[in-house]
């Protein structure tokens, strides 16, 4: 059940963001276990005058294009599972264009009481009938 966030420079196409978010859904079903239509993504534009990212650090080269990438999602996935997970999101988006210098990813782990899906229950109790009032 994980949250994407993408931030992306507003110069990029539709297709250039289609397929960026695609990388980081396919990635998190083929590494981390998450279902297909588990898909909770928001892409937010930004011009370059409001996107601070440093050009060189540690050691790579960004471009203009140079997104970050934030995941919040469920606590208990092992540190091969998320090295993985970086490098599928890196690798489809070189294939499609970007440099993987651009590719700034964040993970953030959470328990099940820290997400409500609807209704106003915490996830755990999400699947429970609802009691008529």
């Amino acid at each position: 059940m994980p949250l994407a966030r993408l931030s992306v420079p507003a110069h990029l196409s539709p297709a250039q963001i289609r397929v960026l978010a695609d990388a980081v859904h396919e990635g998190l079903v083929e590494t981390c276990s998450v279902p297909p239509k588990d898909r909770f993504q928001l892409v937010s534009t930004y011009a370059r005058e409001m996107m601070f990212i440093d050009p060189t650090f540690p050691d790579v080269a960004r471009t203009p294009d140079a997104s970050i990438i934030e995941i919040l999602f469920l606590e208990g996935r092992t540190m091969d599972q998320k090295r993985n997970l970086f490098r599928w999101i890196a690798d489809r988006a070189v294939r499609t264009g970007f440099s993987g210098d651009d590719i700034m990813i964040v993970l953030t782990e959470n328990a099940p009481v820290d997400w409500s899906l609807g209704r106003g229950l915490a996830f755990g109790d999400h699947h429970a009938p609802m009691v008529s009032r």
